[in-house]
Protein backbone atom coordinates (compact mmCIF):
# COMPACT_ATOMS: atom_id res chain seq x y z
CA UNK A 1 0.00 0.00 0.00
CA UNK A 2 1.15 3.14 -0.99
CA UNK A 3 0.44 6.93 -0.22
CA UNK A 4 -1.05 7.89 -3.72
CA UNK A 5 -3.80 9.68 -4.63
CA UNK A 6 -5.60 6.90 -6.86
CA UNK A 7 -5.43 3.32 -5.93
CA UNK A 8 -2.41 1.20 -6.01
CA UNK A 9 -3.09 -0.81 -9.32
CA UNK A 10 -3.58 2.04 -11.29
CA UNK A 11 -0.66 2.34 -13.72
CA UNK A 12 2.15 4.49 -13.76
CA UNK A 13 4.24 6.02 -16.84
CA UNK A 14 6.37 3.81 -18.94
CA UNK A 15 9.79 5.63 -17.95
CA UNK A 16 11.82 6.31 -21.18
CA UNK A 17 15.07 8.24 -21.67
CA UNK A 18 12.39 11.48 -22.37
CA UNK A 19 10.99 11.11 -19.01
CA UNK A 20 12.93 9.18 -16.48
CA UNK A 21 14.71 12.20 -15.02
CA UNK A 22 11.28 14.08 -14.16
CA UNK A 23 9.79 10.48 -12.76
CA UNK A 24 12.80 9.32 -10.76
CA UNK A 25 14.32 12.44 -9.63
CA UNK A 26 12.13 13.41 -6.69
CA UNK A 27 11.99 16.98 -7.86
CA UNK A 28 10.44 19.00 -10.59
CA UNK A 29 13.14 18.44 -13.38
CA UNK A 30 11.91 20.10 -16.65
CA UNK A 31 13.48 19.84 -19.88
CA UNK A 32 15.36 22.80 -20.98
CA UNK A 33 16.56 23.12 -24.83
CA UNK A 34 20.14 23.51 -24.83
CA UNK A 35 19.83 25.98 -27.68
CA UNK A 36 17.42 28.75 -27.26
CA UNK A 37 17.08 27.53 -23.44
CA UNK A 38 13.29 27.15 -23.79
CA UNK A 39 12.08 24.84 -20.87
CA UNK A 40 9.12 22.40 -21.58
CA UNK A 41 6.67 19.82 -20.04
CA UNK A 42 6.18 17.42 -20.97
CA UNK A 43 9.51 16.29 -22.27
CA UNK A 44 9.66 15.73 -25.63
CA UNK A 45 11.79 14.74 -28.94
CA UNK A 46 11.63 18.62 -30.39
CA UNK A 47 12.64 21.60 -28.72
CA UNK A 48 8.69 23.71 -28.86
CA UNK A 49 10.40 26.96 -29.66
CA UNK A 50 13.19 26.27 -31.73
CA UNK A 51 12.70 22.98 -33.16
CA UNK A 52 16.39 21.59 -31.89
CA UNK A 53 16.83 18.15 -30.19
CA UNK A 54 19.37 19.00 -27.86
CA UNK A 55 18.05 18.72 -23.89
CA UNK A 56 18.91 19.28 -20.84
CA UNK A 57 17.12 19.66 -17.67
CA UNK A 58 16.43 22.88 -14.58
CA UNK A 59 15.05 22.03 -11.77
CA UNK A 60 11.78 23.98 -10.76
CA UNK A 61 10.48 25.22 -7.30
CA UNK A 62 7.49 23.06 -6.48
CA UNK A 63 4.86 25.65 -6.25
CA UNK A 64 2.17 26.85 -8.76
CA UNK A 65 -1.63 27.45 -8.79
CA UNK A 66 -4.26 25.18 -10.43
CA UNK A 67 -4.67 26.85 -13.64
CA UNK A 68 -7.74 24.19 -13.96
CA UNK A 69 -9.26 21.56 -12.66
CA UNK A 70 -12.62 18.70 -13.14
CA UNK A 71 -13.66 15.98 -10.92
CA UNK A 72 -13.94 12.99 -12.20
CA UNK A 73 -17.76 11.27 -10.80
CA UNK A 74 -17.77 8.24 -13.38
CA UNK A 75 -15.31 5.68 -13.06
CA UNK A 76 -13.82 5.76 -16.78
CA UNK A 77 -11.72 2.36 -15.84
CA UNK A 78 -13.10 -0.47 -13.04
CA UNK A 79 -9.82 0.04 -11.40
CA UNK A 80 -10.59 3.76 -10.22
CA UNK A 81 -14.39 2.61 -8.98
CA UNK A 82 -13.75 3.12 -5.22
CA UNK A 83 -11.66 6.56 -5.88
CA UNK A 84 -14.65 8.25 -7.28
CA UNK A 85 -15.11 11.53 -6.77
CA UNK A 86 -11.06 12.12 -8.08
CA UNK A 87 -9.87 15.34 -8.74
CA UNK A 88 -7.64 15.74 -11.93
CA UNK A 89 -5.85 19.62 -11.82
CA UNK A 90 -3.50 21.28 -13.92
CA UNK A 91 -1.13 23.17 -12.30
CA UNK A 92 0.53 26.54 -13.77
CA UNK A 93 4.39 26.73 -12.34
CA UNK A 94 5.53 30.00 -10.55
CA UNK A 95 8.60 29.74 -11.86
CA UNK A 96 7.78 28.86 -15.22
CA UNK A 97 4.44 30.02 -15.95
CA UNK A 98 4.05 28.39 -19.50
CA UNK A 99 4.69 25.00 -17.83
CA UNK A 100 1.39 23.17 -16.99
CA UNK A 101 2.07 19.90 -15.08
CA UNK A 102 -1.05 17.59 -14.78
CA UNK A 103 -1.75 16.05 -11.92
CA UNK A 104 -4.18 15.32 -8.35
CA UNK A 105 -4.38 17.20 -4.78
CA UNK A 106 -4.50 15.00 -2.14
CA UNK A 107 -5.58 15.65 0.94
CA UNK A 108 -8.40 18.22 -0.16
CA UNK A 109 -12.06 18.36 -0.71
CA UNK A 110 -14.09 19.37 -3.69
CA UNK A 111 -14.90 22.70 -2.44
CA UNK A 112 -11.43 23.45 -1.36
CA UNK A 113 -10.66 23.16 -5.14
CA UNK A 114 -10.51 26.46 -6.95
CA UNK A 115 -8.67 28.41 -9.90
CA UNK A 116 -5.95 30.48 -8.39
CA UNK A 117 -5.80 28.44 -5.55
CA UNK A 118 -1.80 27.76 -5.06
CA UNK A 119 -0.38 24.32 -4.37
CA UNK A 120 3.15 23.08 -3.65
CA UNK A 121 3.99 19.62 -4.96
CA UNK A 122 4.87 16.25 -2.81
CA UNK A 123 6.32 13.03 -3.83
CA UNK A 124 5.13 9.98 -3.52
CA UNK A 125 7.52 6.60 -4.35
CA UNK A 126 5.55 3.78 -6.21
CA UNK A 127 7.77 0.27 -6.39
CA UNK A 128 7.92 -0.89 -10.61
CA UNK A 129 9.90 -2.73 -12.56
CA UNK A 130 10.46 -1.51 -15.72
CA UNK A 131 13.86 -2.59 -16.39
CA UNK A 132 16.42 -0.88 -14.27
CA UNK A 133 13.78 1.40 -12.88
CA UNK A 134 12.90 -0.03 -9.45
CA UNK A 135 10.76 3.70 -8.23
CA UNK A 136 9.02 6.18 -9.75
CA UNK A 137 8.48 9.04 -7.97
CA UNK A 138 5.29 10.48 -8.94
CA UNK A 139 4.55 14.33 -8.29
CA UNK A 140 1.20 15.25 -6.46
CA UNK A 141 0.08 18.70 -4.65
CA UNK A 142 -1.20 20.09 -1.87
CA UNK A 143 -3.05 22.86 -1.31
CA UNK A 144 -1.49 25.72 0.84
CA UNK A 145 -3.13 27.53 3.49
CA UNK A 146 -5.44 30.15 1.98
CA UNK A 147 -4.65 34.09 1.84
CA UNK A 148 -6.19 36.96 2.35
CA UNK A 149 -5.36 40.34 0.75
CA UNK A 150 -5.26 43.23 2.89
CA UNK A 151 -4.54 45.57 0.20
CA UNK A 152 -2.22 45.56 -3.29
CA UNK A 153 0.79 45.54 -1.53
CA UNK A 154 0.66 42.85 1.51
CA UNK A 155 -0.82 39.12 1.71
CA UNK A 156 -1.48 37.45 4.87
CA UNK A 157 -2.07 33.56 5.13
CA UNK A 158 -4.81 32.57 7.25
CA UNK A 159 -3.80 29.99 10.24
Amino acid sequence: MSDRYLPDAWVVPLIDERNEAFFTSGALRLTRCRSCGHVQHPPGEVCTRCQAFDFGHVDAAPHGSIASFTLVHHAVNDQLAEAVPYNVVVVELDQFPHVRIVGNVIDATPAELCIGRTVTCDWVDVAVNQGDIETVRLPQWRLDPPTIRRDSDEEVRRA
